[in-house]
């Protein structure tokens, strides 16, 4: 396999990509990101990356395989004729409802088929339900988390986790009022970018976020049905370290309530739950380290990886049939 091309759109994604062991070129200095570029704060660059600018990329044009996050860097790329992936990090009905004057559901589905048939380019979803939403039969890879650089949990501070972005404008999609709810009486904090919201702060470097899932005693997760999953990479890293997580039920949980955390439609039951963890150490060491156990087996970097190179091979004999 050659050099890659990707975007930096999701420093933390595109980290993971870097465990392809793959050289790859990320195209960075993009417009309508909080940061102009490559965020450091959030991940360090591959050590198998380059920074590029679009433009040198365009002009370079020799790559293997492009990697696209969304539909924007789809089009970046169309004066490349080379095999391309689209990856679907976001519920096609979340993206909807948030972005003013976006099509219908069934009318972006075929749209985007369309494209993707036309150019020779595939899919690849985060999530079966992200891909269903995007009405795309793909592959479905996981994101993971190594076991060696999320681990050693403490749970020393009784305070409940959250890491999310622009929490305020994606409430629904990330279930915002029930997390109120959850963590209500309880002491907690949000880690990440989040305008307008007080006392909510980014983490400071990639060491400190992973020393806040070490320390913090529990990991809260919710989302709207229907708008996202029953786990992120927030969700992963945190299990990963052997957190235990108070989550709503939702599709593709990996949390089983009273073994590796809790889990419920019932907020109510949610908040007593969460507090008994931030009361109860031993509890959250006992569920934490079943925690981890089920991230070491749903979430490998080995599974991240093969599936990956699957996705690169697919791409690559895609756009051959579609060129020949």
């Amino acid at each position: 396999m050659g050099r890659l091309l990707t975007f930096n759109c999701h420093e933390a994604y595109v980290h993971l990509l870097g465990k392809l062991g793959l050289p790859m070129d990320v195209i960075d200095g993009l417009p309508g990101r909080y940061t102009s570029c490559w965020d450091g704060r959030m991940r360090p660059v591959p050590a198998s990356a380059r920074l590029v600018q679009l433009e040198e990329a365009l002009a370079d044009g020799r790559y293997d395989v492009a990697i696209t996050h969304n539909i924007t860097d789809l089009l970046a790329l169309r004066a490349l004729a080379l095999p391309k992936i689209l990856v679907l990090h976001v519920d096609l009905r979340a993206r909807v409802r948030e972005e003013p004057g976006a099509h219908d559901v069934p009318l972006m589905q075929r749209q985007v088929r369309e494209y993707l048939n036309s150019i020779g380019a595939v899919a690849v979803a985060v999530s079966k339900t992200k891909a269903e939403s995007w009405g795309q039969a793909c592959l479905v890879i996981a994101p993971g988390a190594d076991p060696d650089e999320y681990r050693g949990y403490e749970g020393s501070r009784a305070v409940a986790l959250r890491v999310a972005n622009q929490v305020l404008a994606r409430r629904e999609r990330l279930a915002w009022d029930a997390h109120l709810g959850i963590v209500a009486g309880h002491p907690s904090v949000l880690v990440g970018h989040n305008p307008g919201l007080e006392g909510a702060a980014a983490a400071s470097s990639w060491d400190d976020l992973r020393q806040r899932y070490r320390e913090h005693r529990a990991y809260v997760h919710t989302a709207g049905l229907g708008l996202d999953d029953g786990y992120n990479l927030g969700v992963v890293e945190a299990m990963m370290t052997g957190m235990p997580i108070v989550s709503l039920a939702l599709p593709e949980s990996p949390v089983r309530d009273g073994d590796n955390g809790y889990v419920s439609d019932d907020v109510s039951y949610l908040n007593d739950r969460l507090g008994e963890l931030l009361r109860d150490r031993g509890r959250a060491h006992e569920l934490g380290r079943r925690a981890r156990e089920t991230a070491c087996e749903c979430f490998s970097i080995a599974a991240f990886v093969q599936g990956w190179r699957g996705a690169i091979e697919l791409a690559r004999d895609t756009f051959a049939r579609a060129a020949s």
